[in-house]
């Protein structure tokens, strides 16, 4: 079992009855943390006014509380675990003036979505409290997000950190993780870094910020993308628009574009899920395979032009049972009926996907005196 199928396995005990604690210590353990130095906190009030203790907070501070159901210190990780691998099962004590440690803490909020600026918020007001950085596992709904904040020593106080910026991978949807946040999660792993001959606190806190680094998570996204497009352009063959060299460019931009504000929207709930898992496919095409264009045309395509572009109660399929194609009728309605297996099932999960109002939606086909499209 691969490190990455641990951590998944893992995740779905989030969706399971069962104590938050445990839960988040084995997520962790997942990736080789782990430690007996703890305390226990009996409430969400407990907790504030201990953290108030080292540093007092204002009303309006505090009010971040308010939507946390539980709280939970799972444990204290210092330089002794991280160097002597026997002293995770001994008895030792948790130090709350320990600068150079990290402390896991697991919180279950109320609601099912928070906005990343809550989220940021709330670890920024943990951390401003204690000395060492914390690393909050926050529960929400069928999700889970794991934030950290960047620290720097105080250049005029070297007793002193100064909160950066707040990193997180957020939104880990426990049943379907994204393949990318579950290779972030392995890239923590603690047995990784001992490996690479990490054999100190200040070691572990910079290999963590590097791998959290958004600069460099943004690196490894564009840089993805471009790997995608490249491979995409030299596979992919679009009919010529018309407009000179570089066609497949292009479309293979504009296709670009709109998946990722796609995606956008489905991770803000506002387009289904189901329509990027595969099984859609089969559910709703008559045939669907890897060397077949059906998915682009009959669902992507409609999605795009029919959907997205159209007012929902003026969405509707092309009223040519012949020809699928002929866009002299309606250039924005819903076709390819013949490729798929219920339109009207179809429909209903395109109703549930909201009208925008920009341009980026626009279908861009050329129409022919015969009304056929010379290019898609």
């Amino acid at each position: 079992m691969t490190i990455q199928e641990h951590i998944e396995r893992v995740l779905t005990t989030f969706s399971q009855h069962g104590r938050l604690r445990e839960k988040s210590t084995a997520l962790l353990q997942s990736i080789g943390y782990s430690s007996s130095r703890t305390v226990e906190m009996g409430s969400v009030q407990e907790f504030v006014a201990w953290l108030s203790s080292f540093k007092p907070m204002t009303n309006a501070q505090e009010t971040i509380f308010d939507r946390w159901k539980n709280v939970e210190i799972m444990f204290q990780l210092t330089s002794d675990e991280i160097t002597d691998q026997v002293v995770l099962f001994q008895q030792i004590d948790f130090d709350s003036r320990r600068i150079k440690s990290f402390l896991f803490v697991a919180v279950e909020l109320s609601d099912q979505y928070y906005t990343r600026s809550y989220l940021a918020d709330a670890t920024r007001i943990v951390n401003r409290s204690l000395p060492m950085p914390v690393v909050i596992i926050y529960q929400h709904g069928h999700s889970i997000t794991m934030a950290v904040i960047h620290r720097r020593a105080n250049r005029r106080d070297d007793t002193k950190d100064v909160l950066e910026g707040t990193t997180m991978i957020k939104d880990i949807a426990v049943s379907e993780p994204h393949r990318a946040q579950l290779d972030i999660l392995a890239e923590l792993s603690l047995s990784r870094w001992i490996d690479e001959g990490i054999q100190s606190f200040d070691e572990l806190y910079e290999a963590w910020e590097e791998v959290l680094d958004t600069e460099e998570l943004n690196r490894r996204f564009y840089n993805s993308i471009f790997r995608w497009f490249q491979k995409a352009v030299d596979q992919c063959k679009f009919p010529d628009d018309g407009a000179g060299p570089g066609c497949n460019e292009r479309h293979v931009i504009r296709l670009i574009t709109r998946l990722l504000f796609v995606w956008f929207m489905k991770e803000k709930g506002l387009v289904p899920e189901s329509l990027f898992d595969e099984q859609f496919a089969y559910k709703h095409l008559r045939y669907h395979g890897p060397d077949c264009t059906d998915y682009y045309r009959a669902v992507l395509q409609n999605l795009f032009f029919a959907t997205l572009n159209v007012q929902i109660p003026k969405r509707r399929f092309h009223s040519s049972s012949k020809s699928n194609d002929d866009l002299s009728e309606c250039i924005e309605c819903y076709r390819y009926r013949n490729l798929i297996r219920n339109p009207d099932e179809l429909t209903d999960v395109f109703n549930k996907v909201p009208f925008v109002n920009g341009g980026l939606f626009d279908c861009l086909d050329d129409l022919s005196e015969s009304g056929n499209p010379i290019f898609i």
